[in-house]
């Protein structure tokens, strides 16, 4: 009788009939959402990775472009402290200009020397610094370059420079100081009619 029994538990071992096996299935489903996740997990680190990729390209874009505009704020904060104190020195280069032109007749020479070299020395700065002098007479009216404080009538082209009040100075590109000048003036059309048959006239007077 226990061979039957031992026959029968043979004849029940698990075959073809396990092979569906509900919790069998489960696994496999399983493992294909876990594959399913990790595709996911990966596909969003990849796109951080990009998002903070960008974030750090845009981060040193603004501190190359911050950089650049500091040192450019700080070049022109020194050419206008040296702007500022170049001009002062354009009045001393005035008052010694007037100084010498003024001297009088019984100066002493070893201080007409002394003031000259004087003078000298400080254009000869100025021009080290970049500082130029404006060339004004026999030029066309430059109201950048010019300031006129008076017009003549002139025979010269009109606005032509005819004579210099003060000397104007340019940094560079810059101007420190105008140059402030005469212009010449075209004559009245009208007025020339009447100065020429006064004159003729007066001839026919004679």
């Amino acid at each position: 009788m226990s061979e039957e029994m031992n026959k029968d538990s043979i004849d029940e071992t698990p075959g073809e009939d396990q092979a569906g096996d509900p919790n069998c299935e489960s696994n496999e489903n399983g493992d294909s959402s876990d594959t399913l996740l990790s595709q996911e997990a990966f596909e969003e680190a990849i796109r951080e990775k990009e998002q903070f990729r960008s974030i750090a390209q845009r981060a040193q874009a603004d501190l190359v472009n911050y950089r650049q505009r500091a040192s450019q704020e700080l070049e022109e904060s020194r050419r206008t402290v040296k702007f500022g104190i170049l001009s002062r020195f354009l009045g001393v280069a005035d008052d010694l200009s007037r100084a010498i032109d003024n001297l009088p007749e019984d100066a002493d020479e070893t201080w007409i020397e002394g003031i000259s070299l004087v003078a000298r020395n400080l254009s000869n700065s100025l021009e080290m610094e970049g500082v130029q002098k404006i060339i004004a007479i026999g030029e066309q009216f430059d109201p950048y370059q010019h300031e006129a404080i008076m017009y003549e009538e002139r025979c010269e082209e009109e606005g032509t420079i005819v004579n210099v009040i003060q000397d104007g100075y340019k940094l560079n590109d810059r101007i420190l100081r105008p140059a402030r000048v005469v212009v010449a003036q075209a004559k009245n059309i009208e007025e020339e009619k009447i100065d020429s048959e006064k004159q003729v006239d007066e001839q026919e007077e004679n």
